[in-house]
């Protein structure tokens, strides 16, 4: 099943203009489709919709609606990800496997150990775009949303108390994640990854000092890639 997230209201699924080009380049250089062939579209809305390919040319494809399709696979819980930025494409990893998990948002940060300090709009549009490709290829119908860059503190001092705040620390030893989820029932749920090197003393201590509990992802010293993937695990299948 090819799916395709149309980054546009779908107003009249009688007739779908599909103007992407990278929709457009996939559909016939990639999968060579052709005219009678079907395709399945999307656009955060609650349905889906069969379409056949009825119209091909350079920059349009042009579809007519053969079938309706509800669809529900989005969590039960909103899970926004703080991710400190990371060295290299690692936050590319990070946007396609948590939005498979199906979180709700991403928010790059700036931490006191970022090598990366600063994030350039085209790469902030190949995370977009791929999250948007992670989004149809796992099944989902609402693409994760990614958010502009912020520092820390302004994080800390924006989250709101009576959400579960929770900051990932390798040096936590009583706080352990798993233990948490199954004590604490909540419909949304705010958590911070660091950068390689992890959070610093004195971020700990400004989160602790806005009610952010630091939490153990485990015995052993993660990647940041992986404690972001992992948390999002997590915390996906305890609810």
């Amino acid at each position: 099943m090819q799916r395709f997230f149309l980054n546009q209201p779908i107003e009249d699924p009688q007739s779908i203009v599909i103007k992407d080009k990278d929709i457009i380049k996939k559909i016939t250089k990639v999968l060579r489709k052709q005219i009678g062939d079907t395709i399945f579209i999307f656009d955060s809305a609650n349905e889906e919709f069969e379409v056949q390919i009825i119209h091909m040319a350079e920059k349009e494809i042009v579809c007519r609606l053969v079938n309706r399709v509800e669809i529900d696979r989005e969590l039960p819980i909103e899970i926004n990800l703080y991710q400190a930025l990371l060295k290299k494409d690692k936050l590319e990893w990070i946007c396609q496997k948590v939005t498979e998990i199906g979180i709700k948002s991403i928010t790059p940060i700036i931490s006191e150990n970022c090598v990366v300090k600063d994030l350039n709009s085209n790469k902030a549009k190949r995370y977009q775009k791929i999250i948007e490709e992670a989004t149809a290829q796992s099944g989902g119908k609402i693409p994760t949303a990614f958010y502009k860059i912020k520092n820390f503190e302004e994080v800390i001092l924006g989250l709101k108390q009576n959400e579960l705040n929770l900051i990932a620390h390798e040096d936590e030893r009583q706080n352990k994640l798993f233990d948490i989820l199954n004590e604490k029932r909540v419909n949304k749920i705010n958590i911070l990854i660091g950068p390689e090197g992890g959070f610093s003393q004195d971020e700990i201590n400004l989160a602790l000092r806005n009610s952010v509990v630091p939490v153990s992802l485990g015995k052993r010293i993660l990647r940041a890639e992986t404690a972001a993937i992992l948390a999002s695990g997590l915390i996906a299948l305890s609810h």
